[in-house]
C-alpha cells in the first residue's frame, strides 16, 4: 500500500474538491467587484523621440509593454471596453485622519482584497495585475448633500498582487489571489476610463477636483484685484523703500534705517544699520554680542521686488496679435500644455 500524502505532483481530485468549496465561499460571502481590465498602451510610433521603447508592440503580451523607458511609466493606458464581474472578500476599516503628521492622511484607505484564483482566470483570462481598476458598487454614495448630484461608485487602482498565504490548502496549492489597491486619482493614465473634462457627465468631472480648484484660483485672483486694483507695490513695511515717482519725506513709506560705511562704536541691543560699502548693500542687527546679518539688498532682487504684486507676470490681460491671429493672453496651463494625442486616427 503506498504511503498517504495530500501533496501530489499534479492537481488531483482533492485539490479540485477544495477549490470548488472555496469558490462557493467567495460566491456566497463575497462582494461584487467590477474590474476594468488593463490591456496595454496606446499605439506606439517608432519615430516618436518621446517614446523610448520602439518596437514594443511586437510583443505578444501587450500588458508587459513599458511605453516610456526613460521615466519607466505607461502614461497612455488602454482598458478593455468590457467590464468583468468578480467576487472579493476583504476587511472593511474606518478611514480615520492621521493628524500627527504634516497635512491630513487617511490611515486605512488602502485595501487588501482576496479573489478566488481559478474563477478570476476563467472570467478575465488572466490574473489581476497592477494597472487594473476596481469599481466598488457597495461603496456607492447615494446620500449626497446635493439631491440632484449623481451618485458614483468608489474606484481603486491595483498597486500589487500576489498569492495569499492563507489561500494554500492542505494540498499545498494556492486558491486565493491577494490584491493591494489604493483610491483612483484623476490622472492621464486613466483617461480611457474617466473620460475628459469636455463631457459634463464624465467620471472625470465627477471624481476630479479640477473644476473646483479652477474656481478657487479665479476667486483668489478676483480678491487680489479688488484689494489692489492699481497694482501698486506693497512695500511700506520695508526698510528705505521708495515709492515709484518723486520721494516725499513726509510720506509714511518704509522704515528709515541709517546707511553707514562702518558699524557704530557703541551700539545698543536691536540697533539696525545698512552697510552701504557692501555690494550689494547689507542689513545688520546688533544682538548684544555681534552684528547679525539680516538681508542683502541685491540690485537684481531688491527688498521691495519680493513683495510687488506679480499680476502682470502671472495673469497677462493683453491679447497679442501674431501673424494676424489674436492669441488669448490669460490661459491656464491645462489649456496651453495638453497631453500628446497618441491615437493614430
Amino acid at each position: 500500500m503506498p504511503r498517504l500524502s495530500l501533496y501530489k505532483p499534479t492537481k488531483t481530485n482533492d485539490y479540485y474538491f477544495m477549490d470548488k468549496t472555496i469558490a462557493e465561499q467567495f460566491l456566497i460571502g463575497g462582494t461584487e467587484i467590477l474590474i476594468h481590465k488593463y490591456i496595454g498602451v496606446e499605439e506606439i510610433h517608432d519615430d516618436d523621440p518621446v517614446i523610448q521603447n520602439p518596437g514594443a508592440l511586437d510583443k505578444a503580451t501587450k500588458e508587459t509593454i513599458i511605453q516610456d523607458l526613460l521615466f519607466l511609466e505607461n502614461r497612455d493606458r488602454k482598458y478593455d471596453q468590457d467590464i468583468y464581474d468578480l467576487r472579493a472578500i476583504y476587511n472593511v476599516g474606518d478611514n480615520d485622519f492621521d493628524l500627527s503628521q504634516f497635512g491630513f492622511f487617511l490611515t486605512a484607505d488602502v485595501l487588501y482584497m482576496n479573489f478566488h484564483l481559478n474563477t478570476m482566470v476563467d472570467i478575465m483570462g488572466r490574473k489581476i495585475m497592477p494597472g487594473d481598476v476596481f469599481e466598488l458598487p457597495h461603496l456607492r454614495d447615494d446620500l449626497l448633500l446635493d439631491v440632484d448630484a449623481k451618485a458614483i461608485n468608489k474606484f481603486y487602482i491595483v498597486q500589487d498582487a500576489n498569492r495569499a498565504s492563507e489561500g494554500f490548502s492542505q494540498t499545498w496549492y494556492p486558491h486565493i489571489w491577494r490584491v493591494k489597491c489604493s483610491p483612483l486619482i484623476d490622472s492621464q493614465e486613466y483617461k480611457d476610463i474617466l473620460g475628459t473634462h469636455d463631457d459634463d457627465d464624465s467620471l472625470k468631472n465627477m471624481l476630479s477636483t479640477y473644476t473646483k480648484e479652477i474656481e478657487i484660483n479665479d476667486a483668489v485672483v478676483a480678491a487680489a484685484v479688488k484689494e489692489n486694483p492699481d497694482n501698486e507695490p506693497a512695500n511700506k513695511h520695508l526698510a528705505n523703500a521708495t515709492y515709484p515717482g518723486e520721494w516725499n519725506a513726509t510720506d509714511d513709506w518704509g522704515e528709515a534705517i541709517s546707511e553707514v560705511t562702518q558699524f557704530p562704536a557703541s551700539p545698543a541691543m536691536g540697533d539696525i544699520v545698512i552697510r552701504s560699502d557692501f555690494s550689494p548693500k547689507r542689513m545688520f542687527e546688533f544682538t548684544g554680542q555681534k552684528w547679525q546679518r539680516r538681508f542683502d539688498n541685491d540690485e537684481t532682487n531688491k527688498w521691495e521686488k519680493s513683495t510687488y504684486p506679480a499680476w502682470d507676470f502671472t495673469n497677462n490681460q493683453e491679447d497679442p496679435i501674431i501673424d494676424g491671429e489674436t492669441i488669448e493672453g490669460a490661459e491656464g496651463l491645462s489649456q496651453a500644455i495638453k497631453p500628446k494625442d497618441t491615437d493614430p486616427t
